[in-house]
């Protein structure tokens, strides 16, 4: 059976959970983990993206979000892709780290908003991993307690609503007992957690995304070569001069971290391997991650050339 295409508007809630492939860890030591949350806040910036609530365990991921005008797949590809680069260089490994296909449950914001955001911070809990959840350094519970912002969660407005930090610490405490909660994830058309209709509401409220026809790679390749200053011609011929090559390396970076084509078309546009093309553009990502001017020369420099 084909799957079912994801419904995206400005302003969901979204309950998202990725695996590690094959259930394998995905995060082995202190490291990983804030190599993960340095790219969820550097995406939720980027993509202009809530999160309301995280949890990283050794082999899955929670996260609660909700969108922008900006399509949850772009969001996600860029945080996951960007983490297993990071991972596979960093362990000398190579191949997938998460499972397939991400888990995205639409979820009804006023039921379920605070209930998910205390089911998620409290997963190490049911796991036996810590007695307290704020024991647990990988998820957004201390943001909550302390009531200050992070570079990922924002929790003043929650708190606003619940009446402070005490109330949400005893909100969270009211919870301890709970276990696994099934209706969490057997949920109406496998998409949608909310009362009855709720799916079926929202789909009539918003049409699904028609697929965004690309434009031309020698079109768009020709426009950040002139915003670079540089012909296109250089990008595509056999000079390996540092000039050419890190311009080349960015162009590509920008094509399929930014604009979504695939490494194998670019790689043979440039006239290259893809496995060497995909190594360049994890190195740059990397380096985009640890440097913030080179950040801002990146966005800069995609956002002169018009979708």
């Amino acid at each position: 059976m084909a799957r079912r295409p994801r419904l995206f508007a400005p302003g969901l809630l979204y309950h998202v959970m990725v695996r590690g492939n094959q259930r394998r860890k995905t995060f082995l030591n202190d490291g990983d983990y804030q190599a993960y949350l340095t790219r969820l806040s550097q995406y939720r910036r980027r993509y202009d993206y809530t999160i309301h609530a995280y949890c990283l365990m050794p082999n899955h991921v929670h996260l609660l979000v909700e969108s922008s005008r900006q399509p949850l797949a772009k969001f996600m590809q860029g945080l996951q892709q960007s983490y297993s680069q990071y991972f596979n260089l960093r362990h000398r490994k190579s191949g997938h780290v998460f499972q397939g296909r991400y888990k995205a449950i639409v979820c009804q914001q006023d039921e379920y908003l605070l209930q998910l955001i205390r089911y998620i911070h409290l997963n190490p809990v049911r796991a036996g991993m810590v007695k307290r959840p704020e024991q647990y350094d990988y998820s957004g519970h201390g943001v909550y307690l302390a009531g200050k912002a992070s570079e990922a969660i924002e929790p003043q407005k929650v708190l606003a609503v619940m009446g402070g930090k005490a109330r949400y610490r005893a909100f969270i405490a009211d919870g301890m007992a709970d276990g696994h909660k099934e209706e969490f994830y057997d949920v109406e058309d496998q998409r949608f957690l909310g009362a009855e209709g709720f799916g079926e509401k929202l789909q009539d409220q918003h049409e699904e995304p028609r697929k965004e026809r690309r434009r031309p790679l020698d079109k768009v390749v020709g426009e950040f070569s002139h915003a670079m200053g540089i012909a296109a011609s250089a990008l595509r011929s056999a000079d390996r001069s540092w000039a050419v090559s890190r311009s080349r390396t960015t162009v590509a970076y920008l094509l399929v971290r930014r604009r979504g084509y695939p490494l194998g078309e670019v790689a043979k546009y440039f006239n290259r391997d893809s496995a060497t093309v995909g190594t360049l553009i994890g190195r740059l990502a990397q380096r985009i991650v640890e440097d913030a001017a080179l950040e801002r020369e990146i966005d800069r420099l995609h956002k002169k050339v018009v979708a």
